[in-house]
């Protein structure tokens, strides 16, 4: 018999009768992953509970409140507007873009107050803070893509006005919860460290609606404008969702790479900053 299986019944040499042989580092990565997938999913209960109680309605409202916005503003401007944006419905054009832009507002509000609101979960030892922040902007982002999808298959149905590519409207939207998760885990780490973070975010998100392209089209507004405004990542995410929407009907100005530059510096740079400032966090 080999030294590599010299023990009893083929066991590795050295193990005691019994003992299961070591597991492989996949093993091991792919039983972490599928326990923070566990904690997040219960994360993500318990979050909706807190926010919504057990009620049917209150669960509801997480998706009717982003629906009822994006669509009060598409009517208004549909009624103020009518033939603003060519053979594209005013009032699809409106949800499309403000619907993420509210799931972004409300992703960015609330990581003011993650850690300090879910500070008692840290004293299980599986709970991260980053898990914290993932089920928190994960709800977010999937009560506003089932919106979207319900808006999208309502049009269809009732005008014929299919997506015209439903893979990138897909892309936009997972870099658009990438770049708000990175942004939020920076947030977060900076209102547990500076107290001001806390008051000057939510008016800095409305601040920033009128610059985000999620109400207009960089191909109706003068090259010069257009230009300073690719600057701002949020521009080429809503340009990319409207690409995939509504096509050729509204040529759109975006770049992928640079998307994905900004979504990966500021994940890093969110984690960093988790990580240094959980020392000064009181579990």
């Amino acid at each position: 018999m080999s030294a590599a299986t010299g023990g009893p019944g083929g066991l590795p040499k050295g193990l005691p009768d019994g003992m299961p042989a070591p597991r492989s580092q996949f093993e091991q990565t792919m039983e972490g992953l599928r326990v923070q997938g566990r904690v997040i999913h219960a994360l993500l209960l318990r979050e909706l509970q807190t926010r919504f109680g057990r009620g049917h309605l209150g669960f509801l409202w997480l998706f009717l409140e982003p629906l009822l916005l994006a669509s009060a503003i598409g009517i208004l401007k549909s009624l103020f507007s009518p033939g603003g944006t060519g053979a594209v419905p005013t009032f699809l054009f409106v949800v499309v873009g403000y619907a993420p832009y509210f799931a972004f507002r409300a992703i960015i509000n609330r990581a003011t107050t993650a850690f300090q609101a879910n500070m008692t979960l840290m004293y299980h030892r599986q709970v991260r803070l980053l898990d914290i922040m993932v089920a928190r902007n994960l709800l977010e982002m999937s009560a506003v893509t089932c919106v979207l999808l319900l808006v999208i298959a309502s049009t269809s149905w009732l005008t014929s006005f299919a997506p015209h590519n439903l893979p990138t409207m897909m892309l936009a939207l997972l870099l658009l919860f990438g770049f708000a998760n990175g942004l939020a885990l920076l947030i977060a780490a900076g209102a547990a460290r500076w107290e001001v973070v806390d008051r000057i975010v939510p008016p800095m998100t409305y601040i920033s609606l009128p610059f985000s392209g999620a109400l207009f089209a960089l191909h109706y507004l003068p090259r010069g404008w257009r230009e300073l405004l690719l600057w701002n990542p949020q521009v080429h995410m809503h340009e990319m969702l409207r690409d995939g929407m509504f096509g050729d009907l509204i040529p759109a100005y975006y770049s992928t790479p640079y998307l994905l530059a900004w979504v990966l510096g500021l994940n890093l740079l969110g984690l960093a900053a988790v990580r240094a400032v959980r020392t000064r966090l009181e579990f």
